[in-house]
Protein backbone atom coordinates (compact mmCIF):
# COMPACT_ATOMS: atom_id res chain seq x y z
CA UNK A 1 0.00 0.00 0.00
CA UNK A 2 2.99 2.21 0.46
CA UNK A 3 4.07 2.14 -2.55
CA UNK A 4 0.76 2.95 -4.17
CA UNK A 5 0.47 5.97 -2.11
CA UNK A 6 4.47 7.02 -3.21
CA UNK A 7 3.32 6.41 -6.73
CA UNK A 8 0.49 8.60 -6.64
CA UNK A 9 2.36 11.39 -4.88
CA UNK A 10 5.02 11.35 -7.07
CA UNK A 11 3.08 11.39 -10.17
CA UNK A 12 0.94 14.37 -8.69
CA UNK A 13 3.44 16.28 -8.21
CA UNK A 14 5.22 15.18 -12.03
CA UNK A 15 1.51 16.87 -13.27
CA UNK A 16 1.58 19.84 -11.72
CA UNK A 17 5.09 21.00 -10.81
CA UNK A 18 6.71 19.96 -14.68
CA UNK A 19 4.19 20.89 -17.22
CA UNK A 20 5.54 21.34 -21.04
CA UNK A 21 4.41 25.17 -22.53
CA UNK A 22 3.32 24.51 -26.18
CA UNK A 23 0.33 26.43 -26.53
CA UNK A 24 -3.15 25.05 -26.16
CA UNK A 25 -2.26 21.43 -27.02
CA UNK A 26 0.32 20.92 -24.15
CA UNK A 27 -2.63 21.18 -21.66
CA UNK A 28 -4.86 18.54 -23.25
CA UNK A 29 -1.91 15.82 -23.83
CA UNK A 30 -0.68 13.73 -20.62
CA UNK A 31 2.60 14.91 -19.07
CA UNK A 32 3.10 11.92 -17.19
CA UNK A 33 3.67 8.66 -19.71
CA UNK A 34 3.38 5.22 -17.63
CA UNK A 35 5.66 2.75 -18.20
CA UNK A 36 4.64 0.60 -15.61
CA UNK A 37 2.86 -2.93 -16.64
CA UNK A 38 -0.30 -2.74 -14.22
CA UNK A 39 -0.29 -5.78 -11.65
CA UNK A 40 -2.62 -8.74 -12.03
CA UNK A 41 -5.79 -8.70 -10.24
CA UNK A 42 -6.18 -10.72 -7.57
CA UNK A 43 -9.46 -11.70 -5.06
CA UNK A 44 -10.13 -9.77 -1.93
CA UNK A 45 -11.65 -12.96 -0.24
CA UNK A 46 -9.39 -16.15 -0.83
CA UNK A 47 -11.83 -18.74 -2.38
CA UNK A 48 -11.46 -22.58 -0.91
CA UNK A 49 -11.58 -25.21 -2.99
CA UNK A 50 -14.57 -27.38 -2.91
CA UNK A 51 -12.82 -30.65 -1.90
CA UNK A 52 -11.22 -28.92 0.84
CA UNK A 53 -14.77 -27.28 2.76
CA UNK A 54 -15.58 -30.72 2.65
CA UNK A 55 -14.43 -32.22 5.38
CA UNK A 56 -15.31 -36.29 5.99
CA UNK A 57 -17.40 -37.70 8.25
CA UNK A 58 -16.17 -40.26 10.65
CA UNK A 59 -17.89 -42.87 12.38
CA UNK A 60 -17.65 -43.39 15.43
CA UNK A 61 -17.36 -46.17 17.66
CA UNK A 62 -20.59 -48.71 17.66
CA UNK A 63 -22.10 -48.81 21.19
CA UNK A 64 -22.84 -51.90 22.85
CA UNK A 65 -26.62 -52.37 23.41
CA UNK A 66 -26.89 -53.63 27.04
CA UNK A 67 -29.77 -55.22 27.99
CA UNK A 68 -31.46 -53.56 31.49
CA UNK A 69 -31.34 -56.72 32.44
CA UNK A 70 -27.74 -57.18 32.26
CA UNK A 71 -27.19 -53.74 34.01
CA UNK A 72 -28.92 -54.60 36.54
CA UNK A 73 -27.76 -58.24 37.29
CA UNK A 74 -24.22 -56.02 37.61
CA UNK A 75 -24.88 -54.09 40.44
CA UNK A 76 -26.80 -57.05 42.40
CA UNK A 77 -23.39 -59.06 41.64
CA UNK A 78 -21.63 -56.57 43.85
CA UNK A 79 -24.42 -56.35 46.67
CA UNK A 80 -23.89 -59.58 47.48
CA UNK A 81 -20.47 -59.77 48.59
Amino acid sequence: MNAVVLTVKASYVASTKYQKVYGTAAVNSPVVSWRMKAPEKKPLVKREKPEECQTRVRRGSQKKHISPVQALSEFKAMDSF
